[in-house]
């Protein structure tokens, strides 16, 4: 997914993101900050610029070699989120997003590894994508059908992600032992811009880095324009390591 995108490409949009003015309100700018599975490392470039102390942390070995060669400075590490190379209680934030639906065994481990990471009151930022209304009436049976497809063409069809409604995200949380303290949808603040519909209609994608045809723009501003929750690609929770655990 990393190989086709270009690492300033990924930074420009940051400010796009409805997630960048939770980010302001919330992340404290006194207590280290960890992005847990950072990727290409937007947000750690984003918010380093702006005064954060954070860092980022992965498991795929080019996407951290691209970004030491990028960027030599920039505080990236390889790692696993599962056990991360930190003390109890050192840091004043984590950063989750879209991370932890991936493990198809469940993410009991990296949300342990999280919570013990964090000092008391420290605060989990956690996205997950959301299945949606838009998805389930119209991406998920098409996804379907394709897969099928795919199958009786002898191809090989693998994990991918889990989706959740709001109920379920929160519950996740609860029963680490997080306390949310917000729940927002997770998606670009244009009305005429939809992450959800980008990633699951691939024909609606133009060559630029997260925009959509007409076509998509249009079904866009009409679903965000009803509802942010229509077609949002996740869930953001905003949670409190609670004081005694």
């Amino acid at each position: 997914m990393w190989s086709a995108r270009r690492i300033e490409e990924e930074v420009a949009v940051c400010p796009r993101r409805s997630l960048a003015r939770y980010f302001e309100d919330y992340l404290p700018k006194d207590a280290p900050i960890l992005e847990a599975g950072c990727g290409l490392g937007a947000w750690v470039v984003y918010l380093g610029e702006r005064g954060f102390d954070i860092a980022g942390i992965d498991d795929n070995v080019s996407v951290i070699d691209r970004l030491k060669t990028w960027r030599p400075t920039l505080k990236v590490s390889l790692g696993d989120i599962r056990k991360l190379p930190y003390e109890d209680g050192a840091l004043g934030a984590v950063i989750s997003l879209g991370v932890m639906e991936h493990f198809e065994e469940g993410c009991e481990d990296a949300m342990r590894e999280t919570l013990r990471v964090l000092k008391p009151g420290g605060l989990l930022f956690f996205t997950v994508p959301m299945n949606n209304l838009f998805r389930r009436v119209f991406a998920h049976p098409l996804r379907s059908l394709y897969l099928r497809w795919r199958k009786r063409c002898g191809d090989s069809v693998h994990f991918a992600e889990y989706r959740f409604s709001k109920k379920e995200a929160e519950a996740l949380l609860r029963g680490y032992g997080f306390e949310p303290i917000l729940t927002t949808w997770d998606d670009f603040s244009e009305k005429t811009m939809s992450l959800g519909i980008w990633a699951d209609f691939s024909p609606l994608q133009t060559k630029d880095l997260y925009e959509l045809k007409p076509a998509g723009r249009a079904a866009a501003f009409m679903m965000n324009s009803l509802s942010r929750w229509i077609s949002c690609s996740g869930i953001l929770f905003v949670a409190k390591r609670p004081v005694t655990v």
